[in-house]
């Protein structure tokens, strides 16, 4: 049966395509970065857009090349509800547009062929155009599901399509797409040549081949570009995390009030040293006045109190020891390759140069622990050897 116009079951194959397509469409579109401020409304109006398209063309037979013409437009309303990335939009819907007319060509030549039909007469049977245009819906719904798990080349659309290498080729995609609407123009004709459709079917193939090529070589350069980018990117991001991470660790490795060693890093060198087996010797220190400071001053008199204390116990150190604070009014001193009685020595007189230069005079009481090169001891005996020992001159001084 051979009429013009047609309304039936049949157009629910071609709508159901166009709204698969649509909605594969949409979920492109949100894959490659496009803002979609109603999901739900965007969806409906893509496949509404292709199906009354379609689904027309089922119905009356109007020309091939109208078909295509509005097939582009439909997918620029699609893409261009806003004005930014114009060039990979463009891009897009001349690469899809492209390849859906090269499809529904070589499908029309094939059936011509096999059928004995020009295509003329072919394409005003509305089975035949229900089948070719739904064909190549499915098609195109498929080849996007595919292309959507393709990371590399979905990093090399989202980010690469404004490069000055993908110029050259969109004048190729149009000039491709002008080639094929004017090829489209010669399955609408009435042409005595039982050949045309090889024709046609060599040169779309023909066209296609050139296509592939082209597109591979700038998939190779553009992918090139974004590998090297994202290397960049990671490396800078890595860089970051470094010094990020190195932050962290130097904030945690003061005190953040008075700026000298935090407990965490003296407890940490102290535990190095002795599996090192190297002798040192630790220092207690508790330092007077400052609950009196705190209850008669207010806190911040307290502070600057622990901040005086600290800066000038370190003027009086070696750059090798390790003099932190490790909480309240409490401090320790790690004084690797010292013995006992130096280490005491050297308390004392830093006692006396604190007492004497400072009024108020910066007081506080100590203790001394050494620990051989050899030893037994554990961290926490230590630690406990060396409090014991200031409570012992705590109580001597009272």
């Amino acid at each position: 049966m051979t009429v013009s116009e047609y309304f039936g079951w049949g157009l629910l194959v071609p709508a159901v395509f166009s709204i698969c397509n649509g909605l594969t469409a949409h979920y492109a579109k949100g894959v490659l970065g496009y803002r979609q401020k109603n999901a739900v409304g965007e969806m409906i109006r893509c496949s509404f857009y292709l199906m009354l398209l379609f689904v027309t063309w089922g119905m009356v037979d109007y020309p091939l090349p109208l078909l295509y013409i509005l097939a582009f437009f439909t997918k620029l309303l699609m893409l261009f509800p806003e004005s930014r990335e114009r060039t990979k939009k463009l891009f897009l819907i001349n690469l899809t547009h492209l390849m859906a007319m090269a499809l529904h060509m070589i499908l029309i030549g094939l059936i011509s062929l096999i059928a004995k039909e020009p295509m003329n007469e072919l394409l005003q049977n509305p089975l035949w155009r229900i089948i070719t245009v739904s064909v190549v819906l499915a098609a195109e719904s498929l080849a996007t599901a595919l292309v959507l798990r393709w990371k590399l080349l979905l990093g090399v659309l989202r980010t690469q399509m404004d490069s000055a290498e993908v110029r050259p080729f969109m004048m190729f995609l149009w000039f491709c797409n002008m080639f094929l609407l004017l090829d489209s123009v010669l399955c609408t004709l009435i042409i005595e040549w039982n050949l045309l459709p090889v024709f046609l079917i060599s040169s779309t193939l023909l066209m296609e081949f050139y296509l592939i090529r082209f597109l591979r070589h700038l998939f190779s350069v553009l992918s090139a570009q974004y590998l090297e980018e994202e290397n960049r990117r990671l490396m800078e991001e890595l860089e970051l995390q470094n010094k990020t991470e190195e932050e962290l660790r130097s904030k945690s490795d003061s005190d953040p009030l008075t700026g000298i060693c935090s407990r965490r890093f003296v407890l940490e060198k102290l535990e190095v040293l002795m599996r090192m087996n190297r002798s040192f010797s630790l220092v207690y220190i508790d330092l007077d006045h400052l609950k009196w400071i705190n209850d008669r001053y207010g806190h911040h008199a307290g502070d600057q109190y622990l901040k005086r204390f600290a800066a000038a116990f370190s003027a009086s150190l070696r750059e090798t020891d390790i003099f932190a604070r490790i909480g309240g009014d409490e401090f320790l001193l790690l004084l690797p390759e010292f013995g006992e009685e130096e280490a005491a020595k050297l308390m004392e007189k830093i006692r006396t140069r604190l007492c004497e230069a400072f009024d108020p005079p910066l007081l506080f009481s100590f203790g001394t622990a050494f620990v051989p090169e050899e030893t037994a001891l554990t961290v926490e005996e230590v630690l406990n050897m060396a409090d014991q020992a200031m409570y012992r001159d705590k109580r001597t001084r009272r």
